[in-house]
């Protein structure tokens, strides 16, 4: 494929994938005036993949004539194997320039992530299974935002050791209701050295001046800080669940946007070309209706509909928190009843 024309929509993943699919020599950017900034990290990741970029900025959406011309002088510029993504612009636009493209009789593609396929529109109509590799990174780059750190090189194995046990003795809520026991029994008024299970004498955790030791029966596991003690284990034991799912995930990430603006995301990992977040809320004192509001501006800022939310949570939602969740396409999961097959 020589050049692959491209319409430039909000939805920057439409186009992403089949440029990094078919690896054009050239793209051509079709944008108007409202997405100059998705066609500007459209712009950075297909030159990051040594690919031509040229732009042809500040169209009319409306002007269905003009763009059809424009489209047509394109093509006209010079000879060699031009492909349309119908997909991206608006509906006038992917209108005039598949009629211009049938009028010089050439290839037409629309990108279906449902189905995970591209259909050959014309000259003949037939569908190719997507097939090529997309990274977090890419994926972000091409909404304007970058991976300055992640937490996953700090998990330890004896985390996963951890989470086989309590599942496998059946103490998963004995174990979260401990953690937070001791979360709100030790603020910074009350340093406590030593906490343990009074009722089922289970789990204890002890504090040395460099360390701090949990305890669960005869398994010990030491730790720097109170932070996996005190939330982050939630984050820690969704990177377990997925990894029973073959799903290798970043967690704690923090992703940082052209202008500078950070956001932070718990969990992170594509499956069939799609961005998936959860936020991992442990904590009783949290507002559900603000954490879902949090995930579903990440999800737009980072993914727009072709990412997919979560909210992963201890404790179970009102049916009125459910259904709002649901009103913004959130998915809601609990602590007690995951199954480790939530994403196959």
């Amino acid at each position: 494929m020589n050049t692959l024309f491209c319409l430039v929509s909000r939805q920057a993943m439409a186009n992403v994938i089949p440029v990094l699919m078919y690896k054009p020599n050239k793209v051509l950017l079709f944008a108007t005036p409202e997405e100059k900034n998705t066609a500007n990290h459209l712009e950075k990741l297909f030159i990051s993949k040594n690919i031509v970029v040229n732009r042809i900025d500040d169209l009319d959406a409306y002007d269905y004539l003009k763009f059809k011309d424009c489209i047509l002088k394109e093509i006209n510029k010079e000879n060699g194997n031009h492909v349309l993504n119908v997909t991206g612009g608006t509906k006038l636009m992917a209108l005039a320039a598949y009629e211009a493209f049938a009028e010089k009789d050439k290839h037409i593609i629309y990108c279906n992530t449902d189905r995970n396929q591209i259909i050959h529109l014309f000259p003949k109509l037939y569908t190719e299974k997507l097939n090529l590799n997309i990274s977090i990174d890419d994926y972000l780059l091409s909404y304007g935002y970058k991976v300055v750190a992640t937490r996953t090189d700090e998990v330890k194995k004896e985390y996963f050791k951890l989470f086989e046990l309590i599942e496998s003795k059946n103490l998963k809520l004995n174990f979260a209701k401990f953690l937070n026991d001791y979360r709100s029994m030790t603020g910074s008024g009350n340093p406590l050295r030593t906490y343990y299970d009074k009722k089922n004498k289970i789990f204890t955790i002890q504090k040395t001046s460099s360390s701090i030791i949990l305890s669960v029966n005869e398994f010990k596991i030491k730790f720097d800080d109170e932070k996996f003690l005190k939330g982050d284990w939630l984050e820690y034991f969704m990177l377990y669940s997925l990894g029973k799912q073959n799903i290798k995930p970043e967690v704690g990430v923090k992703i940082v946007s052209d202008s500078n603006v950070e956001n932070e995301i718990d969990i992170i990992f594509i499956k069939d070309y799609q961005l998936y977040l959860i936020s991992c809320k442990s904590g009783k004192n949290t507002d559900p209706n603000k954490d879902i509001y949090e995930i579903e501006t990440l999800r737009n800022i980072a993914g727009g509909t072709f990412g997919k939310a979560f909210l992963f949570t201890i404790q179970n939602l009102t049916e009125g928190m459910k259904h709002r969740a649901r009103d913004l396409k959130i998915e809601t999961l609990t602590f007690e009843k995951i199954t480790h097959k939530e994403f196959y």
